[in-house]
């Protein structure tokens, strides 16, 4: 009897704890929204896939088994003849698989009509498996490619226009680059903006440098709601990169979800042959057989596909890192939700559905030669359920700490119980300028030599060589425009607007500004005429989401209409914001006999002196205002202000004399990074009693134009500059710093005669 109702016992012990850990389905809620092809689920593509000769039914069983959805294809003629596009979409609709598709004729696409791009779309269109068009692969300049992919999408909505980017090593200004690319097409017409870079190198096993064009098409993307996309290296090239183990491959797709990007496109499947570059295997052989990786990569995308129901739909919101400091990362804290409890290397990430909004939270084995069991710490989450698998089963908490058994390059995906939301509200960039770094829009955008949209809100008063701001160079659009989105309807009352040029000579010259919240019902709240007009703008205080500038008037140079502006600012101005103030040009009349501080003595708070660099005090007013290998300036001391950028440093000249002046000069040492945000002029007549005679607040960006500051007449023996915020690098372990190149100040007689 005993030992009946201890086998029942153990029976119902046994029962309830296959109740306890039984995977249950993932309840998630309805998308409300349609992006196109891919909206909801993670696309698995290849490029370089069967071509002339292999487009056959055992080829396409092979994509099927390896668990491809989409074939990238492209110009070549060994994808372009009629044979082999007709079996190939013949076999795409026989094993469902999808097509972003081209021709021979899909070629210098910007030189052709709006009819002839539409009558090439309507080529393949109603085709099952065409989802997409070829557009071009690696344009140094996009934007003449967005009409292409505009009127593709008109004529078939929510494809995919198949346009990749460089990485961001190729580009002048990577940023730029992509937002003008998604300002050209238009974000709702966007289906991925899309990258490559392939970053495991030569030597075996070293670490790929991978995260800069990660982070670069992660933010551009959030910023303008534009799913991602990149190929993952599944090949190597003799002499320039490696053929990346399973492994390897294996953490470039997990790093890259966890970096939120929802189409992973294999660069290659088919092995290239007969090219410029002698290419390894890739994941099938030059013959059409299945490569030494093939089986491998198939388990990945399998694995893959178990949660691509969920990735699909969320946005990786926060993303961290531990143990190994990779290039353009941010490493995990602790504190935070999650909390390593040693040096073991993984990502972090922290996800949220765009419909539901449930969180999830990513863990990725950044080693991607062991298998790993990763212990983190929990604060503040009680329950996580593990839906690796594509089911949620609750996870194994023991005293706020989580194990998590990841295998090489792997990854792992809990979710959070509903309601819990651990995501931060949304912030402005800076808490002044509302258009600091918002998304932008306009007509169109050169697209090249400092000239992007961008640029317009990058915080850059003084234009440089890389950040000139936005120019619009057209002859038939019916309206030209410039508009900022605030990504919220808040309140605004002033808005000011900066040349490129002092002359203003291509700035606006009539306009319009106008405001809404749907960008459909626009509400005008300044309107100017004339073109001296000082352009800052303050009006009584509107509530708008979105702020438009209409160019009623612009500058008319060889047959076309030009534009420029530099810079926009737009606030909610409690009476705290500094007046407008525009860039001054150092005046003609300001040389060597007027600067009476040329040769003068100096002193200074503190001073990295070091001849090696070409740093001492002593440069300041030697009237050398170049960088060379002996000259770099005057820097305060390294290392002194760690954390504190408003510790004060300054620097005096003794005049020598009284000298009646009005003018300062300062030229910034090398880029200018080290000059400060913000700073005093200030002057004495007896070195001890100092009045302020200009205060300076600038972008705290990289700018190596000098700063003229002009103000009252005023006598003067003693002249101060009084740093109130320095600036320091990211990755310089000096700290906060003040440097100047050279110090001049000048007389108010200078324009007598």
């Amino acid at each position: 009897m005993t030992r009946r109702i201890l086998v029942i016992l153990l029976m119902l012990v046994c029962v309830l704890l296959t109740s306890c850990t039984k995977e249950k389905e993932l309840v998630m809620g309805e998308m409300d929204t349609y992006r196109g092809y891919g909206d909801g689920e993670i696309i698995i593509s290849v490029f370089w896939p069967p071509m002339k000769g292999y487009a056959t039914e055992e080829q396409y069983d092979l994509l099927v088994e390896a668990g491809i959805d989409l074939l990238e294809w492209g110009t070549d003629p060994i994808f372009t003849d009629e044979e082999t596009l007709e079996n190939t979409l013949r076999l795409c609709k026989d094993k469902g698989i999808k097509i972003t598709i081209c021709d021979k004729d899909f070629i210098n696409l910007p030189a052709k009509s709006d009819e002839e791009i539409r009558e090439l779309v309507r080529r393949y269109k109603d085709h099952d498996s065409v989802v997409g068009y070829y557009v071009l692969d690696e344009p140094r300049n996009a934007n003449p490619f967005g009409r292409v992919a505009r009127i593709m999408v008109e004529e078939h909505p929510g494809c995919i226009t198949q346009l990749n980017m460089l990485p961001a090593f190729a580009l002048e200004d990577p940023r730029g680059h992509a937002e003008d690319w998604i300002n050209s097409v238009g974000a709702e017409n966007l289906r991925y903006l899309s990258f490559d870079q392939y970053p495991f190198d030569l030597q075996e096993g070293s670490v790929p440098q991978m995260f800069p064009n990660f982070k670069l098409i992660w933010e551009t993307g959030l910023k303008y709601n534009v799913d991602t996309a990149l190929y993952i290296q599944s090949i190597g090239v003799i002499g320039g990169f490696r053929r990346p183990t399973v492994a390897e491959t294996r953490y470039h797709t997990s790093a890259a979800l966890a970096y939120g990007f929802k189409n992973l496109k294999y660069f290659t499947w088919f092995t290239p042959t007969e090219r410029s570059e002698e290419f390894t295997e890739a994941i099938v052989t030059p013959d059409g057989k299945k490569g030494k990786t093939f089986d491998g990569i198939a388990r990945i995308n399998k694995d893959i596909k178990k949660v691509s129901k969920i990735l699909g739909r969320v946005d990786a919101l926060e993303i961290y890192h531990n143990g190994r400091q990779d290039l353009e990362t941010t490493m995990l804290e602790k504190g935070w939700h999650v909390e390593a409890v040693d040096d073991k290397d993984f990502i972090v990430s922290l996800m949220k559905d765009r419909f539901d909004g449930r969180n999830y939270i990513m863990i990725v084995n950044k080693n991607f030669k062991d298998d790993e069991k990763i212990t983190l710490k929990l604060n503040g989450i009680d329950k996580l359920y593990d839906v690796t698998s594509g089911k949620a089963k609750e996870a194994k908490i023991n005293k706020g700490r989580i194990k998590c058994e990841i295998a090489a390059g792997g990854f792992r995906l809990y979710a959070l119980e509903e309601g819990v939301d651990l995501t931060k509200p949304y912030k402005d960039d800076d808490e002044k300028n509302l258009a600091y770094n918002k998304p932008v829009f306009a007509t169109s955008s050169l697209g090249e030599g400092g000239y992007y949209v961008r640029n317009a809100v990058d915080g850059i008063r003084i234009p440089s060589q890389g950040s000139k701001g936005w120019r619009y160079e057209g002859d038939a659009d019916s309206e030209i425009y410039f508009m900022v989105d605030l990504k919220r309807k808040v309140d605004i009352n002033r808005i000011d607007l900066y040349p490129v040029e002092d002359d203003r000579e291509l700035f606006l010259k009539t306009y319009t500004i106008l405001c809404s919240d749907d960008k459909k019902e626009w509400e005008e709240i300044v309107k100017v005429e004339d073109e001296n007009t000082i352009p800052s703008h303050i009006f009584d205080t509107v509530s708008a989401r979105y702020v438009k500038i209409r160019m009623d008037g612009t500058a008319f140079v060889d047959g076309k209409h030009v534009v420029e502006i530099g810079e926009i600012e737009i606030y909610n101005d409690d009476g705290s914001i500094m007046p407008y103030e525009l860039f001054k040009a150092k005046e003609k009349n300001m040389t060597k006999e007027h600067n009476v501080a040329l040769g003068k003595n100096v002193l200074v708070s503190s001073s990295y002196e070091n001849e090696l660099v070409g740093f001492t005090k002593m440069h300041l007013t030697d009237g050398i205002t170049e960088h060379n290998s002996k000259h770099s300036g005057w820097s305060s001391e390294h290392e002194l202000h760690m954390d504190d950028p408003y510790a004060e440093e300054w620097v005096v000249v003794e005049l020598g004399d009284v000298y009646n002046i009005d003018a300062v000069c300062l030229y910034p040492a090398h880029n200018g990074a080290y000059f400060p945000k913000k700073l005093e002029v200030q002057v004495s007549t007896n070195g001890a009693d100092w009045d302020v005679v200009h205060f300076y607040e600038g972008s705290g960006k990289e700018d190596k134009r000098p700063r003229v500051f002009v103000f009252d007449k005023v006598d003067a023996s003693f002249v101060r500059i009084v740093s109130k915020e320095m600036m320091k690098m990211t990755y310089a372990t000096t700290g906060y710093l003040f440097q100047l190149a050279e110090f001049e100040v000048y007389k108010s007689d200078r324009n007598v005669g």
